[in-house]
């Protein structure tokens, strides 16, 4: 290939596909290409010997002239992004553009070139049009304001919901608490065979609702990232066995056979989250119940040949899942058919709750099913087995023997409750035992009666007038440290509340609560809780 003559070099110069401007060492503009013609609108003539700074008086005390200097005088290269200089020179894309003075965006390298054995130097300026660049910078970062609007306005709407949720659910925990108080303790007087038929009706009503409650706070604490998974050590094998008593009746009556089993090698106690586990086992037990006629149901933990792995498979041989049907079953609100729901009932809650408490522990679940045969739900989360530990270490006041009304402790027990239904059915719980019950309607008289009267207990509803539970419980703790009452000694305060939000709980034990009962509290429970604080 020939060598390059001086006009073969100019004329690439001039046709360049970015603007060129040469200077020499006394800022003249000695070459202005084509493309910088075109865009500033210029003519050679007009910009051939001109000095820089005449030519284009609005770059005199900018970046750009004085980088252009700094080539000049010291050899400096230099680069000015369109961030740092956005317009240095008024170049357009077009006439229409010119008469809006809309300039492209403009990146700059200022070079300075020096020629070998000569003492003149040259300064050139090469200019990109990032005009397309810039425009799709600023659409996705107003991509981006967009989207950080619309998650902000996501979790405020899911805040909302789960605030409404909440809310409902004190709402409606409340009268059931009356509903499940009253039939507790109605089915304690004599009744006839079909009067406990109807309070039965009754009681699994009431039952029903209250799962269907838990189960769409518990979807929306999921949603909404309040939900926490523990790790505690419990005993699988106890968990199994009492998981398994809460459905022997009900598979009992309907003649069908179940059972579980636990491999050897699994260790006596082991970490997780018990209460999320039997949540799991309860929903899918609870499923198979439902949907299993005849036959049996299994329930069987092992571990995975690397014992890493902890599998509970539920099994039973009931109605089955179609197999177009299995990738839809753990989405929220969703029934196998219609049919299913007029037959069975249920939210279609349950398995969505399910796989993402299971996703939650890190796990996974997977199902086999053939129609009319009956389906496998299996279960596989991390395990983590502990030896040489004693399952029964932390005894448990539910696990303590309640003595009848004549040999239980004589007390004076304050409840704060505007509930006048819900002190009705404490009063009807307590009603044999020797326990003098003192009533504060708000938070403020339960206050004023702690100050002048001697209490063995308080019994604290949280959502009052006036003051509510929160407050009335940091004022008495406050009242007890003033009169420099010893911590070991102060008086038992037990949360009664509609409010199962975890925070909720623990706003309440930071505000001096020393146990917590949800509504609707059971006559077994809150017995055995005083019996606990008065056995002490």
């Amino acid at each position: 290939m020939s060598s390059l003559t001086e006009k073969h070099l100019l004329t690439i110069v001039k046709k360049s596909g970015i603007g060129i401007l040469i200077l020499n060492q006394n800022y003249e503009i000695v070459i202005a290409n084509q493309w910088f013609l075109k865009g500033s609108n210029l003519l050679e003539q007009d910009l051939q010997n001109k000095l820089i700074y005449v030519v284009f008086p609005e770059l005199v005390g900018t970046r750009t002239l004085k980088s252009i200097e700094q080539c000049i005088q010291f050899s400096q290269y230099s680069i000015l992004t369109h961030t740092l200089n956005p317009y240095p020179f008024p170049l357009y894309e077009n006439e229409q553009k010119m008469l809006k003075n809309d300039r492209i965006y403009q990146y700059l390298h200022i070079i300075p070139i020096s020629i070998e054995d000569e003492t003149n130097s040259f300064c050139m300026i090469q200019i990109s049009d990032v005009s397309q660049q810039v425009t799709r910078e600023k659409l996705l970062r107003e991509q981006m304001v967009v989207a950080k609007e619309r998650e902000v306005d996501a979790k405020k709407a899911s805040q909302a919901k789960t605030d409404f949720l909440a809310s409902m659910s004190h709402e409606i925990r409340t009268p059931l608490n009356a509903i499940l108080g009253m039939a507790d303790t109605l089915a304690e007087t004599n009744l006839s065979e079909e009067q406990v038929e109807y309070l039965t009706v009754l009681r699994n009503s009431g039952k029903a609702l209250y799962n269907i409650i838990n189960d769409i706070l518990d979807l929306s604490r999921i949603e909404s990232g309040k939900l926490e998974i523990e790790s505690i050590e419990f005993s699988i094998r106890d968990l199994l066995k009492e998981t398994i008593s809460l459905f022997l009746m009900k598979a009992k009556a309907k003649g069908i056979k179940i059972n579980y089993s636990v491999s050897e090698n699994i260790s006596e106690t082991i970490k997780g989250d018990s209460t999320r586990i039997q949540q799991i086992l309860i929903n899918l037990i609870g499923n198979a119940m439902k949907f299993t006629e005849t036959g049996s149901i299994s329930v069987n933990a092992s571990l995975d040949n690397s014992n890493k792995v902890l599998i509970l498979d539920v099994e039973d041989t009931g109605i089955g899942i179609p197999s177009e049907k299995l990738h839809s079953i753990f989405e929220s609100f969703t029934q196998v058919d219609s049919s299913t729901t007029r037959k069975y009932g249920g939210t279609g809650l349950g398995l969505t709750i399910t796989k993402k408490l299971i996703l939650m522990m890190k796990g996974d679940i997977f199902v086999e099913s053939e129609l009319g045969k009956g389906s496998k739900f299996s279960i596989h989360i991390p395990y983590e087995g502990l030896v040489n530990r004693d399952s029964n270490i932390h005894q448990h006041w539910l696990d303590l023997e309640l003595p009848d009304p004549d040999h239980f402790p004589k007390c004076k027990i304050l409840l704060a409750e505007d509930s006048e239904e819900n002190v009705f059915i404490i009063k009807t719980f307590l009603r044999k035992y020797p326990i003098e019950l003192v009533i504060a309607k708000n938070g403020i008289d339960a206050l004023q009666k702690f100050q002048n009267e001697k209490f063995d207990i308080v019994l604290m509803d949280m959502q009052m007038p006036e003051m509510d539970g929160l407050e009335a419980t940091k004022e008495i703790r406050n009242y007890e440290q003033n009169q420099n009452v010893d911590p070991l000694l102060m008086v038992p305060i037990i949360a009664i509340s509609a409010n199962v939000q975890k925070e909720d709980i623990s706003k309440s034990f930071l505000a001096g609560i020393t146990s917590y009962l949800s509504k609707p509290v059971r006559k077994l429970e809150i017995l055995k809780l005083i019996y606990f604080y008065l056995a002490l």
